[in-house]
């Protein structure tokens, strides 16, 4: 079963696309059920694993979490959040 990514309407082909091209095995949805919600926020915004705040942060173990939960190798999850442009802090490894 592919996880699949709810991101908002003007959001969607631009993320479909990066998706697509990074060969990713998710669906981006803009309605019905997801596994991950993508939304606009602002740089105080902290992911989790229900939601990606576009352009906020999250924590280091938590994008390693988020890769289990999706399924996905956790390179994709780095691409994917720096796609968002959301910064990485609490660096298990002191590195952000």
């Amino acid at each position: 079963m592919t996880a699949t990514l709810g991101v908002p309407q003007d959001m969607h082909d631009a993320l479909k696309a990066f998706v697509d091209a990074e060969g990713m095995d998710l669906e981006v949805v803009s309605s019905g059920e997801c596994s991950v919600q993508v939304v606009r926020g602002g740089s105080d915004m902290r992911s989790d694993l229900r939601t990606l705040y576009a352009g906020g942060w999250i924590a280091c173990a938590t994008g390693t979490g988020l890769a289990l939960k999706l399924g996905v190798p956790p390179g994709q999850i780095g691409r994917l959040i720096d796609h968002l442009g959301i910064k990485v802090r609490q660096c298990e490894l002191g590195l952000f």
